[in-house]
């Protein structure tokens, strides 16, 4: 599923993995890396952005669903992880 996130000013896209709950940033300079879980790659992108402030994020709230403009955490409870 496709997502997004915007903070300070930049956009981060990325593939979420329904099944696994991975997360892989698909453009800019972190694109190609892949994290195992949505705050993972959110904590990556406030790190590359703002590298001196705290970058502790919740991934759920941080990433959207660009289909439907609402927060990833909109599916979470429909997708129980499942061991890979």
């Amino acid at each position: 599923m496709e997502v997004h996130a915007s903070y300070d000013g930049h956009i981060a896209k990325g593939i979420f993995d329904l099944r696994t709950h991975h997360l892989r940033i698909t453009d800019g300079p972190l694109a190609g890396q892949a994290f195992k879980s949505p705050s993972g790659a959110a904590m990556a992108v406030v790190r590359h952005v703002k590298p001196d402030i705290h970058n502790n994020r919740n991934g759920w709230t941080f990433w959207t669903v660009t289909d439907t403009g609402r927060p990833l955490e909109s599916v979470r409870a429909s997708t129980a992880r499942r061991p890979t």
